[in-house]
């Protein structure tokens, strides 16, 4: 009579092991950590972008209201390096500004900055009074100059910075000679090719992918054993 013997068979399955990295904004925000996920190889993430409300930023409440947006473009360790590619106001924001008996102007301009990056600049300039179309005219150009002037001599990245810091928007108060102003600002900045939307109010900043039932597999491999008569 035969003998039978069991044969044991172990199949193992591999769990690849990942890890937390850090999402940094660039230098001209200080290097602050704007996120992290979870991930197996830092160099996956370059490309993907992250959104990051102001004041996270800059500590300020009143810059509550606006969002920017980056790109991460290098990995060092478990960092990643990013660089600024938009900034938005909250649509919220936008609609508070309007008045009525006042009159709001909305313009669309394409510039080219001193390192060649092709700028989408979407402006919102809202007035004290209703004002004829002579001076609606007078401001889009004048708006247009001087955003025009200041891109021409500088890089994106340089003109976000001047951006949050509130220096262009003491530039942008010279179109009060022209007329007084309840309001001149841009409402979306963005290099062309990118996402133009605003962003909403209720975005945080997100990692890219929802890993929380994996973190209890971190490091861990899984052995399944099968046994057949």
């Amino acid at each position: 009579m035969a003998k039978e013997t069991d044969k044991k068979q172990t199949s193992r399955v591999k769990i690849k092991k990942k890890a937390w990295v850090r999402i940094v904004a660039p230098a001209s925000f200080g290097q602050q950590e704007i996120g992290e996920t979870y991930v197996e190889s830092t160099e996956t993430m370059i490309g993907r972008k992250v959104n990051v409300n102001l004041r996270e930023l800059t500590g300020n409440v009143k810059d509550q209201s606006a969002y920017a947006s980056f790109r991460m473009v290098k990995a060092e360790g478990n960092t990643l390096h990013t660089e600024p590619i938009g900034y938005s106001l909250t649509p919220s924001y936008v609609k508070r500004l309007v008045r009525k008996c006042t009159s709001r102007l909305d313009d669309y301009f394409e510039f080219t900055t001193k390192a060649g990056e092709k700028v989408v600049a979407k402006t919102i300039m809202v007035t004290r009074s209703k004002v004829q179309r002579s001076v609606q005219k007078a401001l889009r150009v004048k708006l247009k100059e001087v955003l025009q002037q200041e891109l021409r001599g500088t890089d994106f990245t340089s003109f976000v910075s001047m951006l949050v810091s509130g220096k262009i928007r003491k530039l942008l108060t010279s179109l009060n000679k022209i007329t007084p102003l309840r309001e001149c600002a841009i409402r979306v900045l963005q290099l062309k090719g990118m996402s133009s939307e605003p962003l909403p109010e209720e975005v945080v900043s997100e990692v890219v992918e929802d890993v929380e039932a994996e973190a209890e597999a971190v490091n861990a491999d899984v052995d399944t054993e099968e046994e057949t008569a």
